[in-house]
């Protein structure tokens, strides 16, 4: 693709950055059915003047076919948008709307657009000039309100105002042709406000969802938090019962005490990688406070053997200050339905915990439904 056909492109259909790009949608979807409500009922207000300013010899079609159907048009697209249409809620009934709304709104543009240009072909010529003011304050209007749908946006403007224009500049009329260069003006400073107001849109997407991930995220290891840990597992509720892996590094106190908070830190951030790397993307793997780790997710995915595993990784792994470092691990397994459940998750898994911790650490403890306090296998 040329560079020029690229920019094209680019502008009709911005790369919007795949992370936000629903977050874009379910936005535009609900700002347009905002706005477009109010287009519609001011469209269908305004249908009784151009009955009033049809040309004198013009069709009926244009005199009265055009702007009936407009009006019942608007009448139609006003009563369904003012439903809740919960685009809120689904982005593929969002992305829908969009869709929708552009083809609706593009065929208004050409009733309109075909109005106006009959109307001026049968207009007597002092009169012709208010059709392009007509014709330019529905495109404007319209463009507004699909600000956040640039391709409708520009479709519509593209629809209303070209044929106009070519109307304008080809009569031979100096005043026709200072018209036509003012709406060619005012076309190209909406285009820039849509391109603004989009891209501010995109921005402020950007900084909400970044906002969510720091609330979300362990700042020092880059892990997910506990209440990123509690969302995912809520999340998974009508999934196979849920296995939780809570870790806790042993002695840990000693590390900081003997090398220093920094490389306790250090420490952390390295045992954050050797979960990371073992889980892979197929749980959750959470910091949840201190020196204590969390892995959720299903039991095949967290097999008895994950934890034999990461048993030996961070014992024979490297640690920055040099020594030896051991984990105690607890297991448990539960069905989660809602928050209660998985606090009871939770809770059994840290009782299993403890149990590793008081067998003598370097090791994990399995949580059984019945007896949590005395069922522990030793690695």
């Amino acid at each position: 693709m040329t560079g020029l056909g690229h920019a094209i492109r680019t502008f009709f259909v911005p790369h919007i950055p795949e992370a936000i790009r629903d977050e874009f949608t379910v936005m535009a979807a609900t700002q347009m059915q905002r706005h477009a409500r109010l287009l519609f009922l001011a469209l269908m207000l305004t249908t009784p003047t151009a009955l009033l300013a049809m040309a004198p010899k013009a069709d009926w079609w244009v005199a009265r076919a055009t702007p009936i159907a407009m009006a019942l048009f608007c009448l139609a697209g006003f009563l369904n948008l003012s439903r809740d249409l919960r685009l809120a809620t689904s982005v593929r009934r969002a992305r829908r709307f969009v869709r929708e709304s552009t083809i609706g709104s593009c065929a208004i543009a050409v009733m309109c657009s075909a109005w106006c240009v009959y109307s001026w072909l049968g207009a007597p010529p002092h009169e012709r000039v208010y059709y392009p003011i007509i014709i330019a304050l529905g495109a404007f209007s319209t463009a507004y309100c699909l600000s956040a749908a640039r391709g409708a946006a520009v479709a519509n403007l593209v629809i209303n105002l070209v044929p106009m224009q070519v109307l304008l500049f080809t009569s031979g009329n100096r005043m026709d042709l200072a018209v036509g260069v003012s709406l060619a003006v005012a076309a190209l400073f909406q285009l820039h406000m849509i391109d603004t107001y989009q891209a501010r849109i995109v921005d402020l997407l950007k900084v909400q969802r970044h906002s969510r991930e720091l609330a979300l995220t362990d700042p020092l290891t880059g892990l997910l938090n506990r209440r990123a840990l509690l969302d995912n597992a809520l999340a998974l509720a009508d999934q196979a019962p849920l296995r939780l892996m809570l870790l806790d590094i042993d002695h840990f106190k000693a590390i900081n005490d003997s090398h220093g908070h920094d490389m306790g830190d250090a420490v952390l951030i390295r045992i954050a990688a050797l979960l990371a790397e073992r889980a892979e993307i197929r749980a959750s793997v959470a910091r949840i406070g201190g020196e204590e780790f969390a892995i959720l997710g299903t039991a095949d995915e967290l097999p008895e053997a994950l934890a034999l595993a990461l048993l030996t990784d961070i014992r024979t792994a490297v640690m920055p200050h040099g020594a030896q470092v051991t984990v105690s691990i607890g297991v448990a397994e539960a069905r989660i339905t809602d928050e209660p459940a998985w606090r009871e998750l939770f809770n059994r898994a840290d009782r299993a915990l403890y149990c590793a911790k008081q067998s003598g650490r370097n090791q994990f403890a399995l949580a059984r439904p019945a007896i949590d306090s005395e069922a522990r296998a030793a690695a």
